[in-house]
């Protein structure tokens, strides 16, 4: 089975675990590993399950999902939006994710799109090492976008 990596990518008011999104856990097999030694909240940990299920069958190789909430502090949200992928294509998750959550806020340029087609095509190719050039060009367009 694959090694699957699971990080905090966003993190909606505040974590009652206290997670970061500069913790990185890791799913071998049905085991959960926490090489931080950070505190994990089991209710983030019920969402997760089934897109780990589909990343091992290797149907995916990234994902994001979202803890259902905490509802400990009732006028104030608390959720963590996670990203899980294929410990062996991690630096093509990552920069997929970054460049989803900046599509979502800025929209995307026609450039960018053309760089995320071409970073799609070779994926579906299966050469995932030679989707992470063009990839983080489309990311850099984005950030360069955002800034203009």
């Amino acid at each position: 089975m694959k090694t699957i990596l699971l990080k905090p990518v966003e993190i909606i008011g505040r974590c009652p675990a206290n997670l970061s999104p500069d913790d990185v856990l890791q799913i071998k097999g049905m085991k959960l590993e926490n090489p931080g030694m950070n505190n994990v909240c089991f209710l983030a940990l019920s969402h997760i399950p089934p897109m780990v299920w589909q990343l091992q069958s290797e149907s995916r190789f990234f994902s994001h999902a979202s803890c259902p909430g905490c509802t400990s502090e009732l006028e104030q949200e608390n959720r963590v939006i996670f990203l899980l992928g294929h410990e062996d294509k991690w630096d093509l998750c990552q920069v997929i994710s970054d460049y989803l959550k900046l599509r979502k806020q800025f929209g995307e340029t026609k450039r960018s799109a053309v760089l995320r087609d071409e970073a799609i095509r070779l994926q579906d190719q299966g050469n995932y090492a030679e989707a992470l050039h063009p990839m983080r060009e489309a990311l850099k367009e984005l950030q360069r976008a955002k800034t203009t």
